[in-house]
Formats: C-alpha cells, sequence, structure tokens
C-alpha cells in the first residue's frame, strides 16, 4: 500500500548514497585538520622545551660556564656541577625522543623531526652525553634506542668538533 514507484526508490538510494559520500569527506577534512592541529602543537611543545634551555644558557652566566667547562674540563665540574649537567643532557635526550616518537606516530610532520634529529650527533660529541645516554637508555621507548644506537654507530665525533 505505501510502495513507492520504483523511479523514487532510486533517487532515494542516489541521495543516500551521495550524502554518505559528502558525510565521508568532511569526515577527511576533519580529521585532516586535526592532525595538523596537533603537528602544530607538538612542534610548538617541543620549541618550548628547547627555548627554555636556550634561555637558561642566555640568562644565566653561571649555567653557560658549566656547559663550558663541562666540554672542555670535565673533571674539574663539581658535585653539583656534574648533577646539573647531567640533568642537562637527560633533557637534551628527552626532546631527542619527544621528536622521535611524534615522527613515528605522526603528530609531527617528518620534515620538521628530521631537522630536529640532525642534532643528535652533536649531542652525542658532547662531553659525557655517550656515556649518560648509555647509562639511561633503559628508561626509552626501545624503537628510540635502536634509533639513537644506529646513529652512535655513524658519527664520528672528530668530525663534528672540527665542524
Amino acid at each position: 500500500m505505501n510502495e513507492r514507484p520504483a523511479g523514487w526508490r532510486g533517487i532515494t538510494e542516489i541521495i543516500g548514497t551521495v550524502a554518505v559520500v559528502v558525510s565521508l569527506i568532511y569526515v577527511g577534512l576533519q580529521v585532516k585538520q586535526n592532525t595538523a592541529a596537533i603537528q602544530t602543537a607538538t612542534t610548538q611543545g617541543v620549541n618550548e622545551q628547547h627555548a627554555a634551555t636556550i634561555r637558561l644558557i642566555i640568562e644565566s652566566p653561571e649555567f653557560a660556564d658549566l656547559l663550558v667547562r663541562a666540554n672542555r674540563l670535565p673533571e674539574s665540574l663539581s658535585g653539583a656541577d656534574s648533577l646539573r649537567y647531567d640533568w642537562f643532557l637527560n633533557q637534551r635526550v628527552n626532546v631527542y625522543e619527544t621528536v622521535y616518537t611524534s615522527a613515528v606516530s605522526g603528530t609531527m610532520e617528518k620534515g620538521m623531526a628530521a631537522g630536529w634529529l640532525a642534532g643528535i650527533p652533536g649531542w652525542l660529541c658532547l662531553a659525557g652525553a655517550l656515556e649518560h645516554w648509555r647509562e639511561n637508555a633503559g628508561n626509552y621507548h626501545p624503537a628510540f634506542v635502536v634509533a639513537m644506537d644506529s646513529v652512535i654507530a655513524s658519527t664520528d665525533c672528530s668530525v663534528q668538533r672540527a665542524q
């Protein structure tokens, strides 16, 4: 009794199909915008971590001096300065892990991450960095450990220091 003509059924099926396609396109655009927002937030967070370290170096002549001494005469550091330097090394490797895991998960654009990760060899060549890494590698994600060990295997600090 309530049957529609065959033409109406075809039209409603077409309209339903178009609505589903439009909805999927909209959801895809929303996902793309959300991904971009997350990538921006991640990059901003990493930049803020880095800026905090730079600000510390700029605003604290004592800390800047500690970094210079740590890399020229590490044996001259007091116990407190050794601890501060160790935490500095730890903070830097934490930034690299954040960048690495963010790139792998897609929450940081891979090209941006590559730029940050290119700094790892320089970090490895800081006095005590390699030892710090070896003592603390177990605290990091296994995939990051593999990536770091790969960088270590290909890093020549005599070349890094000459640059």
